[in-house]
C-alpha cells in the first residue's frame, strides 16, 4: 500500500520556492523481496538480508512524513534482517523500541541500541546494521540543512558534521522531550510552511544540542571512490577558493581523469558542482539568517563566493528571486520559529 499527498497544483508553482509542502509514504507487505528493494532505494542499501523469526510470518511497514528538511520514519519487519546502508547527504537519529540493533557489528567502535535510547548513526560513510524483530524510528536530517542550523549565528561557513553516535542518557533527555512535543504535529500533514519550518528547526536545534558535533569538524570514513572523495573534500571546504587541481589531488586522481568522471556520473563538471553546492549552502544560510543583522555579501562570501554581480545572477537564475528577497522573506525559518537564542555549534577555531 502506498499513500501520499498530492503534488501542488500547477497554477501554484510559481509559489512553490516560498512554500513547505510535506509528503507522507506508507509500504506494508508481506513479500520479503518488497521489502528489500524498499530498503534498498529509500538508504541506498546492499547485502540485505532477512530471515524469518520462527513461524511468525514475514511482514513489514514503512511510513515516512516530512518535507524536504526533516522526515520522521518508522520501519517495522518481523524478521531478523539487516545489511549495508549508506543514505548519502543526510543525518539520521534512530532509537529502536525493543532494542538489539547492532550498528557496524564487525567494527570496534559498534554500538547497540537499548530501546528507546536515541542514537546518531554513522554519516559519511556506508555502515552495517544487524537488526532483530521489531521497529524502529527515525528522524531524516537532509545534510545542508542542519550543518547549515549549525552555524546560524556565527560567523563560520557550513561544514560536514563528525556526531559521535552515542552520548551519555543524562544529555538526552531535553531531547526525548522535544522528540515527544513535537511529534504530533511534525505527522501532520496539515502542518505546513511557517509552522513546519519552525518545528524543524526547533529539531535540528535540539539534536546539535545532545550530539554535539566534533568541534573540528569533518565526516571521518569518507566513501574510497574518486567522485566521492572529491565530493567530499568541497563539502568540506566550498567556503575557501578551490581549484580543480586541489580538488584532484584530494580525489587521488588527475585533473583530466576528475573532470571525465564528473561528467560521465553527474554530467556536469567539478566547477560547475561546487558553484551549485555554493548556491545550495547561500540560499540555506539567508533562510536562516536575521535580515537586520548579516548582509547578501556576508552570505555569499562566507559561502565562497567572491563576485557579488555574478553571485546575484547565479541565485536568481537557479532560484527565481534574487537573494536579498530571499533574505528579507517573510518565512524566514528564524522569523516563524519565534524562539528564544538559542545555543549555535559552530566550527571556528
Amino acid at each position: 500500500m502506498i499513500t501520499a499527498t498530492q503534488d501542488p497544483p500547477a497554477e501554484d508553482r510559481t509559489i512553490e520556492q516560498r512554500r513547505t509542502s510535506v509528503r507522507q509514504v506508507v509500504h506494508s507487505g508481506t513479500e520479503p523481496d518488497e521489502a528489500r528493494a524498499l530498503h534498498e532505494g529509500v538508504y541506498d542499501g546492499r547485502d540485505l538480508w532477512s530471515r524469518p523469526d520462527g513461524d511468525t510470518p514475514f511482514s513489514y511497514r514503512y511510513r515516512s512524513t516530512g518535507d524536504g528538511r526533516v522526515s520522521l520514519r518508522t520501519s517495522s519487519v518481523s524478521a531478523h534482517h539487516g545489511g549495508v546502508l549508506a543514505p548519502g547527504r543526510q543525518y539520521l537519529l534512530a532509537w529502536s523500541v525493543e532494542g538489539g540493533i547492532v550498528l557496524d557489528p564487525d567494527r570496534e567502535d559498534g554500538v547497540t541500541l537499548r530501546p528507546g535510547v536515541p542514537v546518531m548513526c554513522p554519516a559519511g560513510r556506508p555502515f552495517t546494521v544487524a537488526a532483530p524483530p521489531g521497529t524502529v524510528h527515525l528522524v531524516h536530517f537532509d545534510a545542508d540543512f542542519l550543518e547549515a542550523v549549525a552555524v546560524v549565528g556565527g560567523t563560520a561557513a557550513p561544514v560536514p558534521l563528525a556526531f559521535p553516535v552515542a552520548v551519555p542518557t543524562a544529555r538526552l533527555a531535553p531531547l526525548q522531550r522535544t522528540l515527544r512535543e513535537l511529534a504530533a504535529p511534525m505527522l501532520d500533514v496539515d502542518v505546513v510552511d511557517g509552522p513546519r519550518a519552525a518545528l524543524d528547526l526547533r529539531l535540528a536545534e535540539a539534536v546539535l544540542e545532545a550530539f554535539r558535533p566534533d568541534p573540528d569538524g569533518g565526516v571521518p570514513d569518507v566513501p574510497v571512490a574518486t567522485l566521492e572523495r572529491a565530493k567530499a573534500y568541497m563539502y568540506a571546504h566550498f567556503a575557501r577558493p578551490l581549484s580543480a587541481a586541489e580538488i584532484a589531488a584530494a580525489a587521488e586522481t588527475s585533473v583530466r581523469t576528475l573532470q571525465e568522471t564528473f561528467q560521465r556520473q553527474e554530467e556536469s563538471t567539478p566547477t560547475a558542482y561546487l558553484r551549485d553546492l555554493r548556491l545550495e549552502k547561500a540560499r540555506l544560510a539567508l533562510q536562516l539568517a536575521d535580515a537586520h543583522e548579516t548582509t547578501v555579501a556576508a552570505v555569499a562570501t562566507s559561502c565562497g563566493f567572491r563576485h557579488m554581480g555574478r553571485f546575484a545572477g547565479a541565485y536568481a537564475a537557479r532560484f527565481g528571486e534574487p537573494p536579498g528577497e530571499t533574505l528579507r522573506g517573510q518565512r524566514r525559518m528564524i522569523a516563524v520559529a519565534g524562539t528564544p537564542a538559542r545555543t549555535r555549534w559552530s566550527h571556528a577555531g
